[in-house]
């Protein structure tokens, strides 16, 4: 998750290289009641130094949250698996 000003950019970019897709979800910041717009990317482990470069250079005060998923499937990704 990725909260800036500059999300436009840096989902454009993100979306370039390293050709990643990017979702755009409305939020509201609760402590300061702001709308602001949150960037959703799921990207492989190895883009992570990419991405973060990018939003650094971009926008050295966004605000960033990596987590680590278990799975992710679809296009880009693994297939979905059925035992």
């Amino acid at each position: 998750f990725i909260i800036s000003n500059k999300y436009e950019d840096i989902g454009r970019h993100i979306n370039e290289y390293p050709h990643r897709g990017v979702t755009i979800i409305n939020a509201t910041g609760f402590y300061t009641g702001r709308e602001v717009k949150m960037l959703f990317v799921l990207a492989k482990k190895r883009e992570s130094p990419i991405i973060f470069r990018l939003i650094k250079d971009i926008d050295p005060n966004a605000f960033v949250s990596q987590s680590a998923v278990i799975g992710v499937y679809g296009e880009g990704f693994d297939h979905i698996k059925v035992k």
